[in-house]
């Protein structure tokens, strides 16, 4: 392939990319692309015509604007800021970060690409961190000042209750997630089973490097951009060919009649000129949302959508204790009227009369011990977990041991945290 020359011309060279991810100079570009390749574990190659180190970027239009979005906002990133230490990130630059990218997600990308985000869990749990992070560390750091500074509070018994419910926090952590594969897993030996031929007759034979990709970018516990490096790298699957210059226009220069009643007034990218580097953003658009589109589950967009309404509406409505009390709006546990605490009695008592009665008819039926059995392979299972992370996170508990010691210092000082 020439240099310069695009497959198609919806595509992107690197100085059309340059300036999608608003970055002005072409040493800074390349800083960003190898910094992006550390990261998320890319090739340089990659977005190299050919897949050779010399030759020319060249960016598909079916991810650019991905790749584009975690450039502009490379030089927030905790991990790509100028003379960052790893050691030294903050809760406020992850929260910085989050708030940032999933502003620009609502706002900057084309929807397409919007959609194919909101589909992924991860993306609920980036916009969370976003808003709630500065709360868990002012929280958190109350509750640190509570333990060692209030004149009557046991700091023995503090942490023992601390212990008990960190106890019970890891278990149910663990126990959710355990349900969540499980049924992951069941789905997946099921889907195999029955419905192998007609996924293999639409998709064709299975790839096992596009479902392991495609297994993790629909974890929860994934960065936001961690999550759309995924996305890239199962784009660039199906774009492989583009690279050897195999690939034909979207929309066919011959037909003109179609091109005259799109309004279009499209010409082949002269490369030799420099100015004239047109967009081509009708025809990318038309791209994304006639053939991109297709590959968009809309009813699961339309889910993460009231999600995310719903998380809006409760979390970011709720006011703390402080600002209750404030607004005088706050009632102490169990300060409620006669009335409200008979509503709550009554609802209460129902509730209890049918779980037994419920109770009552599974005694008269014969037992399944299926259910007991498989909690007594999860805990089993927990049991081994812990065993293993214990022995895994010998490099963490020295870091948890510093923070949890700088806490008990102030314990040992008399005058407290100042």
């Amino acid at each position: 392939m020439p240099r310069g020359k695009k497959v198609r011309r919806i595509d992107y060279g690197k100085h059309e990319m340059m300036k999608l991810s608003e970055i002005n100079t072409a040493p800074t570009f390349n800083k960003n692309m190898k910094k992006f390749y550390e990261l998320y574990g890319f090739a340089e190659t990659d977005f190299r015509v050919g897949k050779s180190k010399k030759a020319d970027y060249y960016f598909p239009a079916d991810f650019a604007e991905l790749l584009a979005l975690i450039l502009r906002k490379s030089n927030i990133h905790p991990f790509s800021r100028a003379n960052h230490v790893k050691e030294n990130v903050t809760a406020s630059q992850i929260e910085e970060y989050n708030q940032q990218i999933c502003d620009s997600i609502d706002n900057e990308l084309p929807s397409v690409f919007r959609d194919l985000i909101y589909t992924m869990p991860s993306h609920l749990q980036s916009v969370i961190l976003g808003d709630l992070t500065s709360v868990l560390v002012e929280r958190l750091t109350l509750f640190i000042v509570n333990i060692t500074k209030l004149d009557h509070q046991g700091m023995g018994d503090a942490v023992r209750w601390l212990c008990r419910e960190l106890d019970k926090a890891n278990y149910n952590l663990y126990r959710g997630n355990y349900f969540i594969k499980f049924a992951h897993e069941s789905n997946e030996a099921y889907s195999n089973e029955h419905n192998k031929e007609l996924i293999e007759k639409i998709h064709g034979p299975k790839n096992e490097k596009v479902g392991d990709l495609e297994k993790r970018m629909i974890a929860t516990n994934n960065s936001i951009d961690y999550t759309i490096s995924l996305l890239i790298k199962r784009i660039l699957q199906d774009t492989n060919d583009l690279y050897e210059g195999e690939g034909s226009e979207y929309l066919d220069l011959g037909n003109k009649e179609l091109l005259h009643l799109l309004g279009l007034e499209v010409v082949p990218v002269d490369v030799s000129n420099p100015s004239d580097r047109s967009n081509n953003l009708m025809e990318r658009t038309l791209f994304y949302n006639h053939e991109m589109s297709k590959a968009v589950n809309q009813g699961r967009v339309e889910i993460a959508e009231s999600v995310l309404e719903g998380y809006r509406e409760k979390i970011l409505t709720r006011k703390s204790i402080v600002d209750q009390i404030k607004d005088k709006s706050f009632r102490e546990p169990g300060d409620m009227s006669v009335e409200k605490k008979k509503e709550k009695l009554e609802s209460q008592i129902k509730l209890m009369q049918a779980e037994l009665a419920k109770l009552e008819e599974e005694g008269s039926e014969p037992q399944d011990d299926s259910v007991d059995s498989f909690m007594a392979e999860m805990q089993r299972e927990y049991v081994a977990y812990c065993e293993k992370a214990n022995q895994d996170s010998k490099e963490l508990k020295p870091i948890v041991d510093h923070f949890v010691g700088q806490v008990l210092i102030n314990f040992m000082n008399t005058s407290g945290i100042k």
